[in-house]
């Protein structure tokens, strides 16, 4: 199946969010932390993913964002891609801090 836009739209922005976690200061030991974290599903880790549609960029509105106010529909996809690319780009991160 096809990537809808919005989804699409969301993986695009979660990557580039997720680009931010792990930098050259990162050590291997927190890149582990992270990834454990990840796969037991632990809040602290978790809770490194922004919420892509909470308001956390003040000024700019859900219309402005995506040029149209969008459906709940196109929001979900939004929000899944989001949450996807996040953390593919994290996981893919911290795999190459340990190598």
């Amino acid at each position: 199946m096809a990537k809808r836009k919005y989804y699409k739209m969301g993986e695009e922005a979660g990557k580039a969010a997720g680009s931010w976690i792990i930098d050259g200061n990162t050590t291997a030991e927190t890149a582990q932390r992270i990834i454990d974290g990840y796969d037991a599903n632990d809040c602290t880790v978790m809770d490194l993913q922004p919420s892509p549609l909470s308001g956390e960029w003040a000024g700019e509105s859900i219309s402005e964002l995506f040029g149209k106010q969008p459906t709940d529909s196109q929001l979900d996809d939004y929000e899944n891609g989001y949450s996807e690319g996040f953390w593919a780009e994290v996981i893919r991160s911290a795999k190459a801090v340990q190598s």
